[in-house]
């Protein structure tokens, strides 16, 4: 005797409370994902676009004393002052691009880039505002009060793992180190995924300084320091004394820019602050759409289950 399995109502029932209870669940964590609720989506790579090439950009110009070496593009929009090279160098393959439109596009990428790392989160507020002794793993880490930062050796700032570390100030505020301070990277970290979005103006004094820079102003950098990362200034200059600066590990020399001779118009510049829009809006709101879209699907589906399986 042939045996047949009948769809009861309460089989039905279950499978549609299945599908709901999908659904909602995706669509809760994309409304969590929309508002900044999940922590897993801090600390994230900071996007730098074409910027990324470039171990100094400026805004209003970039001044050397002494045999700097520069290994990445140097550049400056919407000022085309370069002065002291040489005796400073820039070196190949890399090049220096005044004022054109390669250093506008990088001047309009590190705008986006500064304002994804100022929208990152959610943050761990220091306790202090002296990074001196610390030993930090991978996160994202924000000044007291949304002041500004310092590290006054001449114990080092350590960074631990392997992951992104974002550090935020808020608007108008400075990050200065000492003649005495170092930061330090162990058990995998990396200059590479070092951020640091700094609302006014930054002096490095030395003499190790690690990470990407993004300051919305000026950047000055003492005499012999040596940074492995990017000095990226928004709407003022980077100023050098006989200092090394190397982001040659963290760029692609495949995909180097080269020279052009004309430039668009106009270029805009970072926000001072933090507090940006996170690159996680755009990705929630087209996840909690999904799930929007599963819900009345498994609602649809319920229906035709029960339409082609009546209860007996």
């Amino acid at each position: 005797m042939a045996a047949f399995q009948i769809n009861r109502p309460g089989s039905n029932a279950g499978s549609l409370a299945r599908w709901v209870g999908a659904a909602l669940g995706l669509g809760t964590a994309a409304i969590l994902m929309t508002f900044g609720g999940l922590a897993a989506l801090a600390a994230t790579t900071v996007n730098l676009g074409t910027a990324a090439s470039f171990a100094v950009l400026a805004g209003t110009g970039v001044t050397n004393t002494g045999s700097s070496t520069i290994s990445g593009d140097l550049g400056t929009y919407p000022t085309a002052a370069v002065t002291g090279f040489p005796p400073g160098l820039v070196e190949a393959p890399y090049t220096t691009f005044a004022a054109d439109s390669v250093a506008l596009q990088a001047q309009t990428d590190l705008t986006t880039a500064y304002n994804q790392a100022a929208g990152e989160g959610p943050a761990t507020t220091l306790t202090g505002v002296d990074l001196t002794n610390l030993t930090l793993t991978p996160g994202v880490y924000q000044s007291p009060s949304d002041g500004s930062l310092t590290i006054n050796g001449p114990q080092n700032l350590t960074l631990s793992g392997a992951g992104v570390f974002i550090f935020q100030t808020g608007a108008s505020q400075t990050l200065v180190t000492s003649t005495t301070s170092n930061v330090a990277y162990i058990n995998g970290a990396s200059p590479c995924n070092v951020f640091w979005q700094i609302g006014s103006s930054a002096t490095l004094k030395g003499p190790q300084f690690i990470g990407t820079v993004m300051a919305s102003t000026s950047i000055t950098v003492g005499s012999g320091v040596t940074v492995y990362g990017r000095l990226l200034a928004g709407t003022g200059d980077v100023t050098l004394i006989s200092d090394t600066i190397n982001a040659s590990t963290c760029i692609a020399t495949a995909s180097l820019p080269t020279p052009t001779a004309t430039a668009p118009a106009t270029a805009t510049v970072p926000t001072s602050g933090a507090g940006g829009t996170s690159p996680f809006v755009g990705a929630g709101v087209l996840v909690t759409l999904g799930g929007l879209v599963l819900l009345g699907a498994g609602a649809a589906m319920g229906v035709i289950r029960r339409r082609r399986f009546p209860s007996v």
